[in-house]
């Protein structure tokens, strides 16, 4: 029985779960993790570790995880749950953000390999003010917490945690479009060919090599870095759908970049050429659906010669019980004639244009309509006739 008894108890303590909750910060005077580690029991063990190289919040955010992480396993922690107040380290280690940057894809990779450590590993999002222990251990605050503990273990940290690779500087060989100009502006040597050897010697007055950097004189404002078409291709995509980003146009895109300081050739075309790849652009972008077609222009080519009428009305009683207006406008001169009238017949209509327009102006070659009653049939159109 009591054999059996202590096997229970192993496999009760094999099948706690044990909390972590972690917090990075990261500012001016220095980076900071917080790591609060609750056992089983409820026993609480605090942790405030500085940081003591170059870090930025990300990473003092994976730092703080790792930390914990490791602190776990000294304790012989099977299953943990994890929290920490950095949702992009939640989604990435979930898979939901895609980690583009190379150092934030390493953390990743370490997390999880650090993981497969523990019989399970599980991490959530907890709001900053669930994590008020971990964010005032990471900041180092002087406020007093009642639900802190008593010792608060102090560790330093003086190297990442990931194993920093030593790589041998290799000469990149491969030519640019700067490689012809930065040939001439350091050691005045000409490509091949008397037409491309002149062309270099003009374009080379546009530009200046600063520590070795090529970058392009500006008139009105500083010089601006010059860029290959990757590199050229990588700032775009971060203005154009970067963390900023806002997936804006080409003109707006290039603005920025000059801004930025950045510059390459037909950065136009180029800028147009990426977004035109962007998914989300091609999805809601707004499209017309208007039919696509040539504008016609309606014109005459002499004045007086191309009339428009039509009736206006009824409109409130006048004087003389007038409550319609038949008015004419001249194509070319777009000169106005109207008359206020009492009845709307096909007669009116005909002492209108024969008072109005032809024997003031002479007689038209056309008259526009709307085809009303008043001018499709007699006497109207017999009359025109």
């Amino acid at each position: 029985m009591g054999s059996l008894g202590k096997k229970k108890e192993r496999e009760k303590e094999d099948e706690a779960v044990w909390k972590l909750l972690t917090d990075g910060a990261s500012s001016e005077e220095g980076s900071g993790a917080g790591i609060t580690l609750i056992s089983p029991e409820g026993i609480e063990l605090t942790y405030a570790i500085r940081l003591d190289f170059e870090n930025t919040n990300n990473t003092a955010e994976y730092e703080a995880l790792l930390a914990g992480m490791r602190l776990a396993q000294k304790m012989k922690a099977r299953h943990v749950e994890a929290s920490t107040d950095s949702q992009r380290v939640v989604k990435q280690y979930q898979g939901e953000y895609e980690a583009k940057d190379g150092t934030m894809a390493q953390y990743v990779a370490k997390v999880k390999e650090t993981a497969e450590a523990f019989k399970t590993f599980k991490l959530e999002y907890i709001p900053r003010g669930r994590n008020r222990k971990s964010d005032a251990l990471s900041k180092l605050a002087s406020v007093a917490f009642d639900h802190l503990a008593r010792e608060v273990k102090v560790e330093v940290l003086t190297s990442p945690s990931l194993n920093t690779k030593e790589v041998a500087a290799v000469e990149n060989v491969q030519e640019t479009w700067m490689t012809p100009i930065i040939k001439f502006l350091r050691d005045g040597t000409f490509p091949e060919g008397d037409w491309a050897a002149r062309k270099i010697r003009v374009k080379a007055l546009q530009y200046e090599l600063v520590d070795g950097e090529l970058y392009r004189r500006s008139y009105l404002g500083p010089s601006l870095k010059c860029v290959d078409m990757e590199e050229a291709e990588y700032v775009i995509r971060e203005m154009h759908e970067g963390i900023c980003g806002m997936h804006s146009g080409p003109r707006t895109i290039v603005t920025k970049a000059m801004n930025a300081g950045f510059y390459w050739p037909r950065m136009y075309e180029t800028t147009s050429r990426e977004i035109k790849k962007c998914d989300n652009c091609q999805l809601h972008a707004p499209m017309t659906h208007r039919h696509k077609h040539p504008m016609i222009s309606v014109s005459t080519s002499w004045p007086f010669q191309k009339w428009a009428i039509d009736i206006i009305g009824p409109l409130p009683e006048g004087p003389g019980g007038v409550k319609y207006v038949v008015v004419a406008i001249d194509y070319f001169t777009k000169w106005v004639e109207a008359r206020p009238l009492a009845k709307i017949t096909g007669e009116q209509m005909r002492r209108f244009v024969l008072d109005n327009i032809i024997c003031r102006y002479g007689v038209p070659k056309e008259l526009v309509s709307d085809n009303g009653v008043q001018f499709a049939v007699r006497p109207f159109k017999p009359w025109c006739e």
